[in-house]
């Protein structure tokens, strides 16, 4: 192992979720989903990690921990709990804390939906509906209208492609539905034409106001995809769940094109929709042959017989070399610069998140040296938090969270990325002190 140097105007920092660390919220369909004993363990959404009434104690943790940035999502739920009705306490909130934040000297990346909404969307068929886009779309200008000033840079989807996996093929995330293809390619495409026309409105009324400095992107799921097995259906099972997981989504939001089976043409015109694309990058997944429509042509599973220390508390493949070959792909296809906008891992024990750290900043540390423009990395999570269905088991925080307290405890792991965030370097000292066992 070697000493890492990144350079000094590369921005390091974490991310989270309102609806993983908020609680409190009543209005949102997780809410409403976690009554249905829909969350593993029977969890309610209500408890989070409490962040609502905890952000100036986070943020001093954010800051002590020398972070720079923050991606952050604003729960639409709070905003707008009930259909054509703005709520003054969401919308203040949110405008302290970003307040807060700045005044930390931390510069937010605001997330506009990240995996959950309203109930009232839901119960008019949230993204399936045609209807979808236009909800969307007056939220967002809600949101810049009121505190514009305060956010310069926004995410406005946070993985479509998880989003309407887990909501229409797995079942995972409300309303469950299972094997939709239809609402599934239905869903893709609104979501797509939401962050399209989302671009625009943002840049259009962030300039009649005179404000500098925006940038608009989405962040997207991208695992590393490989044949799992020799059957030749493999190949085309691994083609067929690249381009309906990646580059059906790729091609709309990026380009601003439509692509079968969710449409086709520019339908805002030709041109570049994205200021940076956001990836969030977790894992390898190899690709098994299958003839079952409803695994869209593919399974997916995890290498047999690896060893513990490649693999994470969920089972996924820990593979760092899989962020150096999905965000070079993609660099290499649109040359836009690159946010990290996730990566992380689930680690209740905190004896691999350090090394994760440290593996995949080499992989950065590569990046950069072929001339890649990545310019961020937010580690996921600031906050152990609600991890969706799978409930509070999973802990991916740089900070550990007592759920039944709520106290805060700054993991070892987390000591480790302060110094990072710090020096912007990893040391012999920082290994010695952080990463015991390594080999030199």
């Amino acid at each position: 192992m070697k000493e890492i140097e990144l350079p000094r105007d590369f921005l390091l920092g974490s991310a989270t979720a309102a609806t993983q660390i908020e609680g409190g919220d009543k209005n949102s369909n997780w809410y409403h989903w976690s009554l249905k004993g829909k969350i593993e363990g029977g969890a309610s959404s209500l408890t989070a990690a409490d962040h609502w009434n905890r952000v100036e104690e986070d943020i001093a943790l954010m800051k002590e921990m020398n972070q720079e940035i923050y991606r952050m999502s604003l729960e639409w739920s709070r905003i707008e709990p009930d259909e054509s009705v703005w709520s003054d306490e969401g919308i203040e909130h949110y405008r302290r804390e970003l307040t807060l934040l700045k005044e930390a000297g931390i510069e937010p990346l605001v997330t506009l939906h990240h995996f959950s909404h309203p109930q009232w969307f839901e119960d008019k068929g949230a993204w399936a509906s045609t209807e979808s886009v236009g909800f969307f779309i007056r939220f967002t200008s809600k949101v810049v209208e009121t505190l514009g000033e305060l956010i310069g840079e926004y995410c406005t989807i946070n993985e479509p492609n998880v989003f309407v996996n887990d909501t229409y093929m797995d079942g995972k995330y409300p309303p469950g539905h299972k094997d939709d293809i239809r609402s599934y390619f239905k869903a893709s495409r609104n979501l797509i034409l939401a962050h399209l026309e989302a671009y625009e409105l943002i840049h259009r009324m962030r300039e009649e106001r005179g404000w500098k400095g925006t940038r608009v992107g989405m962040a997207i799921h991208l695992a590393w995809f490989e044949k799992g097995d020799g059957n030749p259906l493999a190949g085309l099972s691994l083609k067929l769940m690249d381009y309906s997981f990646h580059s059906l989504f790729l091609k709309g939001m990026v380009e601003g094109r439509l692509s079968f089976p969710v449409g086709s043409g520019h339908p805002r015109g030709k041109g570049l929709f994205c200021d940076f694309i956001g990836i969030n990058y977790y894992s390898r997944h190899l690709i098994h042959s299958s003839l079952n429509p409803a695994t869209l042509f593919g399974e997916v599973r995890v290498e047999e017989n690896l060893p513990d220390d490649r693999l994470n508390d969920l089972g996924w493949e820990i593979y760092p070399e899989g962020l150096y070959r999905t965000v070079g792909k993609t660099f290499e296809k649109y040359g836009l610069p690159v946010y990290i906008t996730e990566n992380g891992i689930p680690d209740a024990r905190d004896a691999k998140r350090a090394r994760f750290i440290y593996d995949h900043m080499a992989q950065i540390r590569k990046l950069l040296d072929e001339g890649v423009d990545v310019r961020r990395y937010y580690h996921w999570s600031l906050l152990d938090n609600l991890e969706w269905n799978d409930g509070y088991g999973p802990r991916f925080g740089l900070i550990e969270v007592d759920y039944e307290t709520q106290e805060r405890r700054i993991r070892e792991s987390g000591r480790f990325y302060g110094e990072l965030c710090s020096g912007k370097k990893i040391t012999q000292g920082m290994m010695d002190r952080y990463l015991p066992g390594y080999r030199k």
